[in-house]
């Protein structure tokens, strides 16, 4: 059976036409290197040498035999590369599970930068209902998920990305209009379109605790599953919300956003499974950590 070191030394032979300095470059003796040359072409059946007692030179199929293990060693060379970087995560795959709100924010700075930092990864993004994203990583149907703290962390790690406070979302002529920033108490009575708890329970209690710890129990006129879909209703003055500030960046002509006092903040992490052993995890968390970092700058600078 051929092996790559008989290769190596045909082709160390081949570049220096004499058995001698051949076996000195290789450090081993002559007669061993002599014997693999035979069997080698033996095993090819083909003359690779023509030999004398005052030279060596290559045969025709010798110099074919040498081209095409030069693409042998080549391609061998380039798997080690591959191998080393997949180990380090710079090469593989990764599926990547979404809330459509961090669209908004901070996914894709986290996506653009990591794609641009491990080109080898193929990076599978899934927008997911966050009530799924936990159980998508529990049951290994994705790698990571972008998404608010899920509230059983058993056999999970999360890494915190994103923070952002939460703001409210008035449709057009609403009396709340004339405040620059708006009161809880001054929510009591207003029909709120929220989430439903089943869906996104971090976001749901966060807003019915910040009403409730301020004396107004919220009454809720519509659940919605999708914040992009809550936005769009309070646009057409089906009630009011409180949404993340990132919401903004729909940009609906129809809506108008307010900050509120002591506004509550949302936290956005990065979600693994324990056990889960995919190197290009590592390097995914710290890109978004950073993405986070500089999603928040940028946030404090717009004021």
């Amino acid at each position: 059976m051929i092996e790559l070191r008989h290769l190596e030394y045909f082709r160390t032979l081949a570049e220096t036409l004499h058995f001698g300095r051949a076996a000195q470059r290789l450090h081993i003796s002559q007669p061993p290197l002599s014997r693999q040359i035979a069997l080698l072409e033996e095993e090819l059946g083909v003359k690779l040498f023509d030999r004398s007692s005052r030279r060596v030179e290559l045969t025709d199929a010798g110099q074919r035999f040498y081209l095409d293990t030069g693409t042998v060693f080549a391609a061998f060379e380039q798997a080690k590369r591959n191998a080393l970087a997949a180990a380090r995560g710079e090469a593989g795959e990764l599926s990547v599970g979404f809330m459509m709100s961090t669209a908004y924010s901070v996914t894709p700075a986290i996506t653009r930068r990591y794609a641009a930092l491990y080109p080898q990864v193929t990076l599978k993004l899934t927008e997911t209902l966050p009530m799924d994203l936990a159980t998508d990583i529990s049951s290994g149907q994705k790698d990571v998920a972008i998404m608010y703290r899920p509230q059983d962390c058993t056999g999970l790690e999360t890494a915190s990305v994103y923070s952002e406070e939460m703001m409210l979302v008035l449709p057009p002529g609403h009396a709340l209009l004339d405040y620059e920033v708006v009161e809880p108490m001054q929510l009591a009575g207003e029909p709120f379109i929220i989430v439903p708890r089943h869906i996104a329970p971090a976001l749901h209690d966060m807003i019915v605790n910040y009403c409730l710890q301020h004396g107004v129990t919220p009454t809720v006129a519509m659940e919605i599953n999708m914040q992009q879909t809550i936005v769009n209703l309070v646009g057409e003055g089906m009630g009011i919300a409180i949404v993340p500030r990132s919401m903004r960046n729909m940009r609906l002509a129809t809506t108008t956003f307010r900050p509120l006092k002591n506004a509550p903040m949302i936290e956005v992490v990065a979600v693994w499974k324990h056990d889960n052993h995919n190197p290009c995890i590592s390097s995914f968390i710290d890109s978004a950590r950073l993405a986070g970092q500089e999603a928040e700058v940028n946030r404090a600078a717009e004021g």
